[in-house]
Formats: C-alpha cells, sequence, structure tokens
C-alpha cells in the first residue's frame, strides 16, 4: 500500500514540477556525440576533425563565442576552418533533434571545463537551457553557423596583445585578408 502511495505521489509532484530532472551528464554526452570525431582528449584527427581542447574554453568567454558554440551543436557546421595551419573543410553534424536544452548546456558546461578549455572556466559562466533555446530558436544552417565563426575570429583577431591584427587566438589563422601581411 506504502509503495502505491509514494509512487502516486511522485507521479504527481513531476506533473506538477516539484519533483527536478536528473542534471545531464556532460560527460556522457560528450562519449555518445563528440568523442568518435573530436577524440576523448578533445585533440581530433588532424585534418580530418578538428581539435577543441582550447577553442571552447576561448569562445565560451564571449558573448558571440557562445552562441557559435550552441549554434554548432544544435545545427552543425559547415565549410573551411584552419587550425594550427591545418585546413579542415568537411561537415559537423548538428544534434537539436537528438538533445534537449539541458543536454546542450549541460556538454557545453562539461566541455568549457576540460584540458586547455579549463583555463578560461573562470572567466566564462555556465551555459543555461534559457540561452540554448534563444539560440535553438534561430533555426540557423550550418553554413550560417560557420558565419558566426568567422564573425568570432574577427573579434579574437581584432582583440590582439599586439593590437589589431595581431590576433588573440594562437589555434587558428586570421580570417582571409586580415592580419600582418594581408
Amino acid at each position: 500500500m506504502k509503495r502505491g502511495f509514494v509512487v502516486v505521489l511522485l507521479s504527481s509532484l513531476t506533473l506538477l514540477g516539484a519533483v527536478p530532472t536528473f542534471a545531464a551528464d556532460g560527460a556522457a554526452l560528450y562519449r555518445t556525440y563528440c568523442a568518435s570525431c573530436h577524440q576523448e582528449d578533445g585533440q581530433g584527427i588532424p585534418g580530418t576533425y578538428p581539435f577543441i581542447d582550447g577553442p571552447i574554453g576561448r569562445l565560451s568567454t564571449l558573448p558571440e563565442g557562445r552562441e557559435f558554440l550552441v549554434a554548432a551543436v544544435l545545427f552543425g557546421l559547415k565549410g573551411e576552418l584552419v587550425q594550427r595551419g591545418v585546413t579542415y573543410d568537411g561537415e559537423m553534424p548538428g544534434f537539436a533533434a537528438a538533445m534537449r536544452d539541458e543536454e546542450v548546456a549541460a556538454l557545453l558546461n562539461w566541455l568549457k571545463t576540460q584540458w586547455k578549455n579549463a583555463n578560461f572556466a573562470a572567466e566564462a559562466p555556465d551555459y543555461t537551457p534559457e540561452e540554448i533555446a534563444r539560440v535553438r530558436a534561430l533555426l540557423l544552417k550550418p553554413e550560417q553557423v560557420m558565419e558566426k565563426l568567422q564573425v568570432v575570429e574577427e573579434i579574437l583577431h581584432a582583440k590582439g596583445p599586439g593590437g589589431p591584427g595581431q590576433g588573440n587566438c594562437p589555434d587558428h589563422a586570421p580570417p582571409a585578408g586580415r592580419g600582418p601581411g594581408r
């Protein structure tokens, strides 16, 4: 009799929103959706899949970078990208249909604390489901997400420690037509 009461009570509270849902596990989400390409250590596969063990932390500190990262997870990414002198020209799938807003937030919050990304974790506020929902509503195409990355790279290179065009993102080449000698 007690067991039936508990089940009914928990079911009722859940319907009323009084029982919190269990937090999504960012590490498990990474293993499920990301590690096969970006690898367990975030290093990717040079020439095939880019590394994410530093850029995510830095991008998480900028409003434009955060929007790009959320959009990349949700909608994917398509176009040419240069990291550490290696060119990538492929397409990353989006996971909007597979992941809830809470899961995307958990994944990005976990990623911003891993590897070299952790260097920026204190500067980068946590991602929230509301932030994810706002970007999800944009309904972008992978090419549009790449355009967001180009804007972020321009911002990073303009903020460089040596002045405009000197760069602040050593892992990425300056955007075409920018930087010293271009």
